[in-house]
């Protein structure tokens, strides 16, 4: 036998030769490699075949000669007509498979592109000011003990002030907050329009990018508060009108007459995706505060305005340090400076700011929404490499007949990017009649659109196109690498890559799914948790009248609003149940642990607070009109302030039980110092705010009359329709001015929890696409399994098998790949709910029944999905299958 050289060396050869050459050259280099191998060995003989395969790179010997035939480009203009009316017919005839893969992929890219626009609109807030990159709102860092830190989005009031008196990096400062007032044009009129509400200083002008389209940034001259109005709002007030000057008025909560405010300024609308849009803004006089050390400060929202380019990790330690040495505090209370473009998506903190999302929430948006997409891009995928069996000998025969690899691959190529193009028109279309539905269900409009603006649209394009070539090569590059010689005899199997390939993608597709129904039945069960927990008081059949200034009638409104039928009793609370932890709070000493502190709540009403909500005693009384345990602190503070004090020092108050416990209250009706009152009694500990919190411990005081507060009814069962018509038509007999905020405490509990029940539907609907594809995918596949096995399952009937047996054998490796899923996708869904489950001091467990149950949907899942099309498969008459043969 002649020797031959290593082979490696011989196709360096054959690619280096052009083909007219090939058989010429090559010849007489492997006669002269044969001869000096059997004269020199096999080792020079080598090195001098190498250095004559060297020798033939060069133009002469490397130059192809053009086809005789003239083989048209892949890219021609004629070739992409004759790819896309080939695409075309495929499509067509395979509308079965066709019609799979345009549900999945639409339903993908749908969901893709509508998370896209929460994504992108929730990131584009605030980065429309002309100097976002400057601007910080001051945090404040309580240092509670050793690790122990509280964050609030206020600081002391005459900080900013301070702060630019004392740095030259700070350019402006303002105050701004945020709420809602009812405005009418003129004071008779009994209804109002809801107006959300900036309150600052003249100073905004200088932070925030103001356009005044007319009037005056200034306050007024007159004795009225000045409003800034924007042009949109000034439409609905005045209709065609130059409000400049005019006049309106708010309905009253805590003053006895309208107060007016005068029209100042018409400035632009301020921009939507803003976490300070607003309808008006109310200015203040630029009145500084002194800072002072101790005693009693006021709290606001303050933004400073920084110089460009000042390094705001070292100012936050210079402030820092100052503000240390000022107070002797020793660092106890720290302030933050958190970017201003941050705010809306970095406030859990923020208590009372109601423009405000949870980034956690878009990065799972956003996260669920690429997976999706995953598992339509892997059926697509499976299904066209399972179908490249049924193309293999018309990818045979274009080859014989001169089709090169690319113009293969190409026409494939443009059979993924036709699925793509109508798989995007359908998302589009879908895409345009879901977006009011969704905006209705984040509950705000969303400024940033794939319809309203074409740079979005642009990109979504281009990331479809993409996303199609990388989903569509793989198949093509397997279809066209088959050898025609083979595929025209029937010899054709897959590799052992590509199976494998195809069965990670089915576990990677059904792992994913199940991972999204394991946090579908979590939240659900969080959700669950957080709106059915003990509070420690009774929040049903109760209703809740917000806080108003009673006029010295609010005692008189209480009696008659008991002879209302299904009243059972009612309070003044200057604590609400949904309005935060308390209207006081106190910092102490631990008993416990030397250095640390705690800090106590404080909540107050009547003395008919602890029995209206329901509370239970543990311990004690509770407080009694036969006891002096109120007084009538508003008007004693007015009359002699220094027996008010004395008398608040030593008020008689209810402790919870852990309050006592930290405190560590032994013995009542003795003076609490660190309380500065004499603890009467115990009740059982009750959440005084959300759940979000951990429990706070709490002190209740009484007053008497209290003249700032809300009210608690508690109610009959069945009864909330008459009692609420009673209250306002009582309302209207003793406060015809004031605006009447009631509510039910339940209902409004449960609206703090809005995140979780959002984040559950929206798990439930995203569980239901995945699980969804992921069958769609299956069922494609088995359909294609049958069909290739077809003959053997004719064979294996006429020999005897039974229908159980060919369902059997057709459904159990699908079986075996959702068991390896469920196995694989079961740790990696209890790592990561565990660790969205450590935010909430409440938490619920996650149970193994969680997982069984999960398992078990789907395994259903799977064997409908086989069965059906297995079972179509086992009952086929063999004749059919086997009559080619």
């Amino acid at each position: 036998m002649q020797p031959l050289p290593p082979r490696w060396l011989d196709k360096l050869a054959t690619r280096i030769c052009a083909p007219h050459l090939r058989e010429e050259l090559l010849g007489d280099l492997h006669e002269r490699y044969a001869l000096r191998h059997r004269r020199t060995g096999a080792r020079k003989a080598n090195f001098f075949f190498l250095r004559e395969v060297s020798a033939l790179l060069r133009p002469s010997i490397m130059r192809r000669q053009p086809s005789r035939y003239g083989s048209p480009s892949a890219f021609s203009r004629d070739m992409l007509r004759n790819y896309f009316k080939i695409g075309s017919r495929v499509l067509v005839k395979n509308s079965g498979y066709s019609l799979i893969h345009l549900t999945g992929l639409s339903i993908g890219l749908w969901a893709c592109m509508m998370v896209a626009t929460v994504v992108i609109d929730s990131l584009s807030y605030d980065r429309q000011w002309s100097r976002k990159d400057d601007i910080y709102r001051i945090v404040t860092v309580n240092k509670m003990g050793e690790g122990l830190f509280e964050r609030n989005s206020s600081s002391v009031m005459g900080l900013a002030p301070e702060l630019q008196k004392n740095y030259t990096a700070v350019e402006s400062w303002a105050n701004i907050s945020s709420g809602e007032k009812y405005f009418k044009i003129r004071p008779e009129d009994s209804d109002g329009i809801n107006t959300s509400l900036l309150t600052a200083d003249t100073s905004i002008s200088k932070i925030l990018d103001i356009k005044l389209l007319g009037g005056s940034l200034k306050r007024s001259t007159q004795k009225h508060w000045s409003l800034l109005v924007t042009q949109s709002y000034a439409a609905r007030l005045f209709p065609g009108q130059n409000p400049i000057g005019k006049i309106i008025y708010d309905i009253p909560i805590f003053s006895s007459e309208p107060t007016p405010y005068e029209i100042t300024g018409l400035i632009d609308d301020l921009p939507y995706n803003s976490h300070l849009r607003a309808d008006a803004i109310r200015l203040e006089v630029t009145k500084p505060e002194p800072l002072v050390a101790t005693g009693i400060m006021s709290f606001g929202r303050n933004y400073i305005l920084l110089k460009r380019g000042t390094d705001v990790g070292k100012f936050t330690k210079k402030v820092n340090a100052w503000y240390a040495d000022f107070t002797k505090n020793k660092g106890r209370e720290q302030f933050e400076f958190q970017p201003f473009k941050d705010i809306y998506l970095h406030s859990d903190f923020a208590e009372g700011q109601s423009v405000k999302a949870s980034i956690r929430t878009i990065y799972i948006f956003a996260g669920v929404a690429l997976l999706v997409l995953f598992i339509a891009c892997v059926n697509f995928v499976n299904l066209s490499t399972a179908k490249a069996f049924a193309r293999v000998k018309e990818a045979g025969v274009r080859k014989v007949l001169s089709g090169s690899r690319t113009q293969l691959v190409m026409q494939l190529l443009t059979e993924t990017l036709l699925l793509f193009g109508i798989s995007v028109g359908i998302a589009v279309f879908a895409y345009f009649f879901t977006l009011r539905p969704v905006e209705n269900f984040l509950g705000h409009r969303l400024v940033l659109t794939f319809t309203s603006n074409i740079l979005m649209a642009g990109g979504a394009l281009l990331m479809f196109f993409f996303t199609a070539l990388l989903t569509g090569l793989y198949p093509a590059w397997i279809i066209s690498g088959f050898k025609p010689a083979n595929t025209l005899r029937g010899i054709f199997t897959a590799s052992l890559g590509q199976t494998g390939l195809r069965k990670t993608l089915v576990v990677a597709q059904f792992s994913i799914s199940i991972i999204v129904l394991l946090a579908t039945i979590v939240v659900w069960q969080q959700f669950d948790l957080m709106k059915n927990k003990d509070l420690g008081y009774d929040k049903n059949n109760l209703i809740g009248i917000e806080q108003i200034a009673w006029n010295g009638k609010g005692e008189a409104f209480k009696n008659e609003l008991q002879r209302i039928p299904g009243v059972v009793r009612s309070s003044l609370s200057m604590w609400m149940p949904t309005e935060g932890a308390g209207y006081m709070q106190r910092e102490v000493p631990d008993p416990a642990h030397a250095g640390r502190r705690l800090r106590i709540w404080y909540v107050a009403g009547d003395v008919d607070l602890p029995t209206t909500l329901g509370l239970k005693l543990v311990k004690g009384r509770m407080f009694s009109n036969r006891f002096a345990d109120a007084f009538n602190a508003d008007s004693l503070r007015e009359k002699d302030f220094v027996k008010f004090e004395k008398m608040q020092m030593n008020q008689n108050s209810l402790m919870t039980a852990s309050a006592a416990k930290m405190l560590r209250i032994k013995q009542l009706d003795v003076h609490a110092k660190d309380t500065q009152s004499v603890p009467v009694g115990v009740v059982g500990d009750f959440h005084n705010e959300s759940l979000y919190e951990p429990l706070k411990p709490t002190l209740i005081l009484a007053q008497k009359a209290p003249e700032y507060a809300g009210m608690l009814i508690r109610i009959e069962p069945g009864t909330e329709m008459q009692v609420g018509a009673g209250v306002r038509k009582l309302w209207k007999q003793f406060f015809p001015e004031k605006l009447l905020r009631i509510h039910n405490i339940e209902e409004k509990l449960e609206k703090q929890y809005e995140a979780e029940s959002k984040l559950h539907q929206l798990f439930l609907f995203f569980s239901g696409l995945t699980m969804f594809l992921s069958a769609l995918g299956i069922f494609g596949l088995v359909v294609q399994a049958a069909e290739q096995r077809a003959k053997e399952v004719g064979i294996r009937k006429v020999l005897g098998a039974s229908v159980a047996g060919i369902v059997g054998l057709i459904s159990k490796d699908f079986v075996k790949l959702v068991v390896i899923a469920i196995v694989v996708a079961s740790p990696l869904a209890w790592y990561a709910l565990q660790k969205w489950l450590e935010s909430y001091p409440y938490r619920t467990t996650i149970h193994w029944w969680v997982f069984a149950v999960t398992g078990a949907a789907a395994l259903a899942v799977t064997i409908g999905t086989v069965s059906f099309q297995a079972i179509r498969a086992a009952t086929a008459d063999p004749v059919r299958s086997l009559r080619n043969e």
